[in-house]
């Protein structure tokens, strides 16, 4: 990836969207949990949780790499140097309420990382964040599937 010119704004926008209380990393978090709970409780919806979780995986590797060309740094928390941690985790139990509280997680994302892209003006960078917003868009049609699959049941 090349290099970007140093900008705190673009920096900050990012820095929530990757270490903020919904960004990327924390429904990273969020899906490995639910994942884990699966293999064990749901082998069923496991599948769903690690594809989510993967997806995320690389949606915080896209957003680590422009916060460092854009001269920031990529620690866990967001613009406001609020740090992210387990808290941020909706330990939902039940799978069905699991699958409502993630894809309002996801609707909020998408609408975070739209409103990001309009408000860069390099268009690499928003490139980028139209990948992570795909991801997202993939993410949210494969749990509104799923939860349909185990509503039916």
């Amino acid at each position: 990836m090349e290099n970007f010119k140093v900008n705190s704004y673009y920096e900050g926008l990012i820095q929530n969207l990757y270490g903020g209380s919904r960004g990327c990393f924390c429904c990273f978090m969020q899906f490995f949990y639910q994942y884990n709970r699966a293999k064990l409780f749901n082998e069923n919806l496991a599948g769903c949780f690690e594809e989510l979780y993967l997806l995320e995986l690389e949606n915080c590797k896209i957003l680590s790499e422009i916060i460092i060309k854009i001269g920031g740094d990529n620690k866990y928390f967001s613009a406001g140097r609020k740090f992210l941690s387990g808290s941020n985790v909706q330990y939902i139990k039940k799978f069905e309420d699991a699958f409502l509280e993630d894809i309002e997680l996801l609707e909020y994302s998408i609408l975070e990382v739209k409103s990001g892209i309009s408000k860069i003006e390099v268009f690499r960078i928003k490139q980028l964040l139209q990948d992570v917003l795909d991801n997202k868009k993939l993410e949210l049609r494969k749990l509104k599937e799923d939860f349909f699959k185990i509503e039916k049941n």
